[in-house]
């Protein structure tokens, strides 16, 4: 897809002198041209969501467009992240962490405790630093920026990048430590931030890395010469690894100037939507702040957003149990097959700074209390790990309230909607529902990159772009059928981390599941609709069966209800969806006026409430509905479960999955609240945490096996009773016979 540049190139200078590069911006449709002729002014007039929308997507830039690229061989100077009288390089900053008092005191608490000469502790502190440790050789940074942009221009329609919200983040510069913490979807994002940091004149950051990289041969040398540093995945057994590597990034907060790049998740997200927040990372690099050691710290938020991930298809089979293949450097250049494909445009955006201190409400009475502790000695305190997970929530607020929405995310959720209801969709239909949906999403306030003007043209790129998921066929659109080879692929099933899914459960699973992950990113603004909507059905219903028993109710009293339900629903889905905000009054308030200005619902001055079956309301709820389906699949599978037996997380993993399965495979996929979502891996996962937090389900410290609970308050029954009748409320019949049908007569043609 071809964006509509602005009639000039804008020449400006760069943030550290010269001659910069600015491409023309993002254009939408809300752009109008301008007179040079003299005319009367007129009122301003009032901003749209609409206007607001297309005003903050002009601020994009492509900045691998040909010949607005970053020249990679020009004098790099650039803004430090945390200015410095003298600065350390990699070398003196390894030097600095060993040869200091808190290092020492650490090393001779370990000789004491195994009994080994303080100088062998020394030698296995070196060598523990050495592996962990960032390095910088700019030679190797400037061939990786080469290849990025001619990989880039090949595969991609653009790196867009807000450059006013990375204005906004330089300006506040060099006054503290700087944290940039980037969503994580693909391995793209560590590139992409160092490769934006270049080309904006910003000091690379060091980039946490995991140590499957490391051992990947060449790899991690180049790795950790453009700035990363290496953890290993788990190290809770090593209490020497944990103390030096908290050393190490004390040290990369405090004293060093470039700033620290990690994903606050842990991990990509292989469902495409927030995972909830780790705060081990998070805590370490702020220790800095708690000891006194620096005045505050400068936390970025980052949102990158892809119009197609390149790891897609893997992600979708390891949700599906198939084992993720080993980061290997022959991997790595297998991989590069990429290169014939496309993948659409890539979005980056920058949140406002936020402030450690303004965030804890900190006063400088209170930092010089707690800076009064020696740095060695410091710990921090429940209260201040607890000031850390809002923090880190809040992180996960800000990174998804800039995620771009692309065509394909809300083509992807309005195509779900249509399958859900047996219905088929042509272009124009199509073009009528984008929009549509374009609407709703600037009014909830999300940054939406459709153009109206060429609606129709984007489309049949998404489309194409995305052709190995959906097709256009006889002019309607339908999934685009697995190849033969993808079904015949013998997986060893010892491997797999679940059930060994049939081919033709594979062939229903694999499209449904990816154009789930594309409307995942949609949840953030449609789950607190969708449960609003659900609430107001069951509302409905109450009263409805209030009038034959001559019940009453009131406004206040109705509002009530739809607080309680939404309240539950909150609480359930509270680590599938990471909304958590301290908002939630005003957005009550904000998602009851979009349902209400949409006609999806009636409330009237008594209190009585109606909902209409419309389009609005179908696409909201089709949204939720694979989730909804996976809660309540997983609550009847565990009721099948006696009490007093034990299982592993496995050993229930599997049961799901043949339980969903059987009930896929029912003629023509007709099982009522069953989407083959039910079968993904991950979400699985979260739903039984979520379960093992609300006390549903005990888990054993020490032998990890669980157990159903039996206890007062706690009743799975109620649970999946619950469950199941906001499954009925939902409009569809069933979610997965349109693709099932097709799947059938295509395994039929091979």
């Amino acid at each position: 897809m071809e964006m509509n540049p602005a009639a000039a190139t804008e020449t400006a200078t760069t943030p550290g002198g010269g001659t910069a590069r600015r491409e023309r911006r993002f254009e939408d449709d809300a752009s109008t041209p301008t007179s040079s002729a003299s005319s009367a002014p007129t009122p301003t007039p009032t901003p749209t969501p609409a206007s607001i929308a297309a005003d903050y997507m002009r601020n994009f830039e492509n900045i691998i467009q040909p010949g607005k690229e970053a020249s990679m061989t020009r004098e790099f100077n650039p803004q430090v992240a945390y200015e410095f009288e003298r600065y350390l390089n990699p070398q003196k900053l390894k030097q600095h962490v060993l040869g200091s008092e808190k290092l020492r005191s650490i090393l001779e608490h370990y000789a004491r405790k195994t009994q080994q000469p303080l100088k062998k502790m020394q030698q296995q502190a070196k060598a523990i630093i050495d592996e962990i440790g960032l390095d910088r050789n700019m030679a190797i940074i400037r061939w990786c920026g080469i290849a990025i942009t001619a990989i880039g221009q090949r595969i991609c329609d653009g790196f867009y990048v807000n450059s006013a919200s990375m204005a906004n983040v330089r300006k506040d510069m060099g006054r503290c430590p700087v944290l940039y913490l980037p969503s994580h979807r693909s391995y793209m994002d560590f590139i992409l931030m160092s490769y934006i940091c270049y080309y904006y004149d910003i000091e690379i950051p060091g980039i946490a890395a995991g140590m499957d990289f490391h051992s990947m041969f060449g790899m991690g040398t180049m790795l950790r010469k453009t700035g990363a540093f290496f953890m290993r995945r788990s190290f809770s057994n090593d209490e020497l690894y944990w103390d030096i590597f908290r050393e190490y990034m004390y040290a990369l907060v405090a004293n060093y100037h470039i700033g620290v790049e990690f994903f606050i998740e842990g991990t990509r997200s292989r469902n495409f939507k927030a995972l909830v927040p780790k705060v081990g990372l998070l805590s370490m690099a702020l220790l800095p702040y708690f000891t006194g050691e620096v005045p505050d710290v400068m936390i970025v938020p980052v949102s990158v957003a892809y119009e197609r991930v390149l790891e897609e298809q893997l992600f979708v089979y390891e949700l599906l149990g198939v084992p993720k293949p080993k980061e290997t450097t022959k991997g790595f250049f297998k991989a590069l097959k990429i290169i014939d494909e496309r993948f659409g445009k890539m979005f980056l955006d920058f949140g406002d700074p936020i402030s450690v201190r303004e965030f804890f409400g900190h006063d400088s009475g209170q930092r010089m209390q707690r800076a009064g502790v020696g740095g060695h000695l410091q710990k921090l305190n429940r209260q201040e790990i607890e000031l850390i997970k809002q923090l880190a929530n809040e992180i996960i607020y800000q990174q998804q309230r800039r995620i771009v929405i692309n065509t394909f995310n809300l083509l992807s959720l309005y195509y779900a909607s249509q399958l859900y209801a047996q219905r088929s969709s042509n272009i124009d239909e199509l073009s009528r529902g984008l929009l549509h949906l374009k609407r709703i999403f600037n009014q909830l306030g999300a940054h939406v990159s459709i153009k109206a003007s060429s609606i129709k043209a984007d489309i049949i790129d998404a489309v194409e772009i995305h052709s190995n998921i959906v097709q256009f066929s006889q002019a309607r659109l339908q999934f685009t059928p697995l190849a033969a080879k993808q079904l015949a692929t013998q997986i060893d099933v010892k491997r797999m981390k679940a059930h060994a899914l049939c081919p033709s459960t594979m062939a229903v699973a694999v499209p449904m599941l990816a154009l789930q992950l594309y409307v995942n990113p949609c949840l953030f603004w449609l789950a607190r609709p969708a449960y609003l909507l659900l609430a107001a059905l069951k509302e409905q219903r109450k009263q409805e069966q209030q009038q034959h028993s001559s019940g009453s109710y009131s406004y206040d009293s109705t509002l009530s209800a739809l607080h309680s339900y939404v309240s539950s629903m909150d609480s359930l889905f509270q680590h599938e969806f990471i909304i958590e905000s301290n908002r939630e009054a005003v957005e009550f308030e904000t998602h009851l006026q979009l349902l209400l200005d949409e006609k999806v619902l009636e409330l009237e001055a008594s209190g009585r409430i109606k909902v209409q079956d419309n389009e609005c309301a179908h696409v909201i709820l089709a949204a939720l509905a694979p989730f909804l389906c996976l809660y309540y699949q997983l609550a009847v599978t565990l009721r099948q479960v006696p009490f007093d037996i034990e299982f592993s997380n496995k050993d229930l993993l599997v049961r799901v999955q043949k339980h969903v399965e059987q009930l896929l495979q029912q003629p023509g996929g007709a099982a009522p609240h069953v989407h083959p979502y039910c079968l993904a891996l991950d979400n699985l996962n979260i739903a039984i945490q979520a379960l093992i937090q609300r006390g549903y389900l005990l888990k054993c410290r020490d032998s990890g096996q669980l157990r159903v609970v039996d206890a007062p308050g706690k009743c799975l029954r109620q649970l999946e009773q619950q469950l199941l009748e906001y499954c009925q409320l939902m409009p569809f019949a069933q979610y997965s016979m349109a693709a099932n049908q097709q799947a059938q007569c295509h395994i039929a043609k091979l």
